[in-house]
């Protein structure tokens, strides 16, 4: 059975452990994916979308969460750095034909995940309409530094895909 659609989106989160950086989180179905992950298993991560950090490091991040390879990807990393071995919150991230789907969210601290103890239950996998999926993405890239994404798109609301950037295709509604 196919994974329904999922939203996608940025939105502001407040600095964690007393970080002056203001952040970016994703929006996962209208709740920040930070806050899903803690409810499951206390996460000490952030997101490597810090306003604080480089240009090019946000544009490293959203590329590698672009090419949708079906290779393990960074979601969130420790508050230090963006290396999966030193705590992080990974993800496969695939293409399924048009969409990407994020799926075996896990905490990962060294070079594999062990799925029996590392995978996150009950988070995700989360399939996400491509196109809306990669205006997000090419959005976060175009933000000049140091500006934190100011809330969800207007329009995007929990179980629909976020408000296009351009006249693209919206994400067929969810189910119930």
């Amino acid at each position: 059975m196919p994974v329904p659609y999922a939203s996608l989106d940025l939105v502001a989160a407040a600095p964690a452990g007393g970080a002056s950086a203001p952040l970016r989180d994703f929006l996962v179905d209208g709740r920040a994916l930070l806050h899903r992950l803690d409810e499951v298993d206390g996460v000490d991560a952030v997101s490597p979308l810090a306003a604080d950090l480089p240009p090019t490091v946000l544009a490293e991040h959203a590329e590698r969460l672009l090419l949708a390879d079906g290779t393990r990807r960074v979601i969130h990393s420790c508050p230090d750095c963006d290396d999966p071995g030193c705590g992080a919150v990974t993800a496969v991230v695939e293409r399924s034909g048009d969409d990407v789907v994020w799926r075996d969210l896990a905490w990962q601290t060294g070079p594999t995940v062990d799925p029996a103890r590392d995978v996150y239950p009950g988070i995700g996998p989360y399939r996400f309409h491509g196109p809306a999926y990669r205006a997000v993405l090419h959005r976060l890239r175009a933000e000049p530094p140091g500006v934190p994404a100011a809330g969800p798109t207007p329009g995007s609301r929990p179980g629909t895909a976020p408000a296009p950037a351009s006249s693209l295709p919206l994400a067929p509604p969810r189910a119930a």
